[in-house]
């Protein structure tokens, strides 16, 4: 297996439908983002210029055909957004990538937006690297950053149920474990729409299956 970093200049095509959102927007910071199955997860905390009324943002992300799922946290004088979305709108690029899925490919570990540019951690089998490469070239204009040697079949989290693996990395990504924590235990639990029990449950199941497959 490979682990590609690829990097997505971030275009006037890519982002020109959000356009309203970013002039709302005073400044956004922690832009980062991974997939679940075929959604994509973003968390970003964000201050609104004055006189612009978050829930009318939201509602507007809410109406988009690609939302699945939005929510807003406040933090003292900004917010932390949780946004759910599908790859579906961008039909013809997703069906690229999901093809790759069938073969074998490839799992989207992660991704962060650094300096006008989308990078993205690939996973895939290695006779898949030439085909991930120029999909991405060809459907992004991307350019790659690294390949290197992976074994994810070693990876404890391949021990995890796919709820368990869900959660665990959404806490991790939001800063549940951070000190002092970014998120609530019923923060989590309203972007995941489970109830905080059930979170707390997952996350110690989780947490014992990983601990179980490192020190054993």
């Amino acid at each position: 297996m490979k682990r590609l970093k690829i990097a997505i200049p971030y275009t006037k095509e890519l982002s020109g439908s959000f356009e309203w959102l970013i002039e709302a927007m005073e400044w956004a910071y922690g832009d980062t983002y991974f997939t679940i199955g075929t959604d994509v997860v973003k968390l970003v905390e964000v201050k609104f210029k004055d006189g612009v009324n978050p829930g009318e943002i939201l509602e507007r992300l809410k109406s988009l055909p690609q939302t699945k799922d939005v929510k807003a946290f406040p933090r003292n004088e900004h917010y932390l957004i949780y946004l759910r979305a599908s790859f579906e709108p961008q039909k013809e690029q997703a069906e690229r990538l999901f093809e790759l899925q069938k073969k074998g490919l490839v799992v989207f570990e992660s991704g962060t937006f650094v300096g006008g540019e989308s990078v993205l951690s690939v996973l895939c089998e290695e006779g898949l690297v030439g085909e991930v490469v120029r999909t991405f070239r060809e459907t992004y204009g991307a350019r790659v950053i690294s390949v290197e040697d992976a074994e994810p079949e070693k990876s404890p989290i391949s021990k995890l149920t796919k709820r368990q693996a869900e959660v665990l990395l959404l806490a991790y990504k939001s800063g549940y474990f951070d000190e002092p924590r970014k998120v609530t235990l019923r923060e989590l639990a309203e972007m995941l729409n489970l109830s905080p029990s059930t979170v707390k449950e997952h996350l110690r199941k989780g947490l014992k299956r990983l601990l179980d497959e490192t020190l054993k």
